[in-house]
């Protein structure tokens, strides 16, 4: 029984040794949340036997929470023994201030953040780049330059000119000032300045001609200035004798030119134009306030109106007269018209034609009652010569001497 039991086991332990071989190994350790790798030497090795031994070190960037901690951990059959190394990202620290500028920081100084340098308003980066990492070994790149943004010659400009000399170049915020030659006016900003992109602003003025000599026909100047104008100059007008101001007296120059419009200096009394009508009296035109003047019309028109005008401040008084035709074409031949019962005029010695006419509507009212008036004087003439002739005769019977007869 006891030989059984020791053959048993002699059997049984190589297997035995075996798997305590085996049960004996732990795997490559890992402690990422510590932010940790396994130092170089280690690094290459997959399995480890129950009692080996291996240290850690912080990762790029990160630097031990605690320096006495330590850094190594065994193998305890397959288990590895806690690691008390804890890393955590480096700071670089507070970056160095630069003149002209300043730093703008997003998140932090710690390993893995990033900072832009940022140059005051009107200066500018000498070229480099402006964002800094931070790294291992602290932040990266150089110490930011900020130089000041400098302008070209400020532009030219038509009709105008600067003030003074121009530069070859300007320094952030120097200004420039324009003015505009003579009979010119500056429409803008006179002064420009160098602006943080490297430009003048606002746009250069302009020099125009926006208020040349007024041209008012019969208008005097009685007031403001001669030319050349400028923004912000005046005139007052008036009109010479024998004309009327249409529109303001007093106008202004501004940017969009003379305001208000023009006024005008209007004929009062303008040439009258009287068809068939003859000055027989007055001045001949131009006609100022007090002139006068006198008509009769033409042979064959009649004056309807005042014959006599005279030009006030509204114009002619009394309004302008009228000549109307009055003459009227009389028929060459006299003829006798002579009614009959059936009112139907008929006319001795006219033709056919003539009497067509009259009965197609020829003729006019006018026309018959010539006719009429004709005829009624003709009538009239000889019952007068009648009546001459039989008074004669009976006077020259009455005086005719009595003769005796008988004793």
């Amino acid at each position: 029984m006891g030989c059984k039991k020791m053959c048993l086991s002699v059997a049984l332990l190589p297997f035995l040794m075996i798997c305590e071989h085996v049960r004996a190994q732990c795997t490559q350790p890992s402690f990422e949340s510590k932010n940790v790798i396994l130092s170089g030497s280690y690094l290459s090795t997959q399995s480890f036997p129950n009692g080996s031994t291996v240290t850690f070190e912080c990762v790029i960037g990160h630097k031990p929470v605690n320096s006495r901690a330590s850094k190594s951990v065994t193998c305890q059959g397959t288990q590895w023994t806690n690691l008390e190394l804890d890393c955590t990202r480096k700071s670089c620290g507070s970056p160095k201030e630069f003149s002209n500028g300043k730093y703008e920081v997003e998140s932090g100084i710690l390993f893995g953040d990033k900072i832009t340098a940022v140059c005051d308003k009107g200066y500018i980066l000498d070229g480099q780049m402006k964002d800094r990492l931070c790294r291992d070994g602290g932040w990266d790149g150089r110490d930011p330059v900020c130089q000041v943004v400098k302008c070209e010659a400020p532009p030219t400009i038509e009709n105008g000119q600067l003030e003074a000399e121009p530069s070859d170049s300007y320094d952030y915020s120097m200004g420039v000032s324009y003015r505009c030659n003579k009979g010119f006016s500056l429409i803008g900003k006179p002064e420009l300045h160098c602006s943080e992109d490297g430009t003048f602003k606002p746009e250069p003025p302009k020099c125009l001609d926006v208020c040349p000599k007024p041209e008012i026909p019969h208008a005097i100047r009685i007031g403001g200035k001669s030319p050349p104008y400028e923004l912000g100059n005046f005139i007052e007008y008036k009109c010479e004798d024998g004309y009327k101001l249409k529109g303001e007296d007093y106008i202004r120059c501004s940017e969009k030119g003379w305001s208000p419009e023009l006024p005008q200096c209007i004929d009062v009394c303008p040439k009258p134009e009287i068809p068939h009508a003859i000055r027989i009296g007055g001045k001949s035109p131009p006609y100022e306030l007090g002139n006068f003047i006198m008509y009769k019309c033409e042979d064959g028109y009649k004056l309807k109106g005042e014959d006599y005008i005279r030009c006030s401040e509204k114009g002619w008084s009394p309004e302008l007269p009228q000549c109307i035709a009055t003459s009227i074409s009389r028929p060459t031949t006299t003829t006798a018209t002579i009614v009959t019962s059936d009112s139907t005029p008929k006319t001795d010695g006219s033709s056919n034609e003539e009497e067509d006419q009259n009965k197609g509507g020829g003729g006019t009212g006018i026309t018959v009652a010539v006719a009429v008036a004709v005829a009624v004087g003709v009538l009239l003439l000889v019952i007068l010569i009648g009546g001459i002739v039989y008074y004669k005769l009976i006077r020259s019977k009455q005086e005719q001497p009595f003769e005796l007869v008988g004793r």
